[in-house]
């Protein structure tokens, strides 16, 4: 075999660490991913996050790689979005939502075998003015819980902590005022949580806030949550927990290409990292990210 068709077939990654991301587990892996690439003969480079820049040349590689979690993909997407360059996972972050939602495992040496057999899959991602999401955008509740919950719990306890700091504030739930426009339908309702979704999976995939969804769908889901009180948030969320999605009057669920959210309110998430806006235009765009997947 030719030197030229073994340097033409040798894979060429950009590593993207996130030195913050979980228990900071991704440095901690450094060594082995390194060890593996190297003896599966690719090429790599490694950048933090807060290296990566538009005048970079993505296409040079095979893959742009996440090693993190959530906030790791988060920073990357504006980068590959609506472009031909694919997105690697290996997850190291908290939650790691979005790479349990295409079934990459948290094990190493299996998320870097699926990275070497390039199969890929094109993906939503949504679009909150113009930073944009793969996973959800949480307004109440849900935001409370994400922005408070201390990156010490989470080094510590990783996702256990969201789910304390869920338990604290489930018994300060109030409900707020919110002029929703969901595509072209109009809701002005009092709600204690929304969360709109491109993949709505929580807890890993141990339940999901979006029944009829998927992140090749083409549509957002919305979930309202009415609920005025602990005892009717708990029926809600025991509901969801159970996988039973009729949900009945504390909860609107639809699915929309775009939505408007109009409120006072002004403490929200998007991918688990905080954002401060008040009034959000969102929408859904199909098939812009591709993605590496078993």
């Amino acid at each position: 075999m030719s030197h030229d068709f073994l340097s033409q077939n040798k894979k060429n990654f950009l590593l993207v660490f996130n030195h913050r991301a979980g228990k900071c587990t991704s440095d901690n892996k450094k060594d082995a991913i390194e060890k593996y690439l190297r003896k599966n003969n690719c090429d790599y480079t490694i950048i933090r996050t807060g290296n990566l820049s538009k005048d970079m040349d993505f296409s040079e590689y095979d893959a742009v790689v996440a090693v993190g979690g959530d906030g790791t993909i988060l920073k990357i997407i504006p980068f590959l979005a609506n472009t031909d360059v694919k997105l690697g996972i290996i997850p190291c972050g908290t939650a790691n939502l979005f790479a349990a939602s295409l079934c990459i495992p948290s094990n190493i040496h299996k998320a870097l075998d699926i990275l070497l057999n390039n199969s890929t899959t094109k993906v939503d991602i949504g679009k909150a003015g113009n930073k944009f999401f793969a996973l959800r955008i949480g307004i109440g509740f849900d935001a409370d819980v994400v922005n408070n919950t201390k990156r010490s719990w989470k080094r510590k306890v990783g996702y256990l902590a969201y789910f304390a700091q869920g338990i604290i504030n489930s018994f300060k739930l109030s409900c707020k005022a919110y002029k929703i426009t969901i595509d072209d339908k109009v809701y002005e309702v009092n709600a204690n949580s929304i969360i709109i979704a491109n993949a709505g999976n929580m807890f890993k995939n141990l339940f999901n806030v979006a029944p009829s969804g998927s992140v090749k769908d083409g549509k957002l889901d919305i979930s309202i949550i009415l609920a005025k009180n602990l005892w009717e948030f708990l029926s809600v969320l025991v509901k969801i927990l159970i996988g039973k999605h009729n949900l009945g009057s504390k909860v609107i669920y639809r699915q929309a290409h775009s939505i408007k959210i109009q409120s006072v309110y002004k403490n929200i998430h998007i991918d688990g990292e905080p954002f401060y806006n008040s009034d959000l235009d969102i929408s859904v765009i199909p098939n812009a990210l591709m993605v590496v997947v078993p």
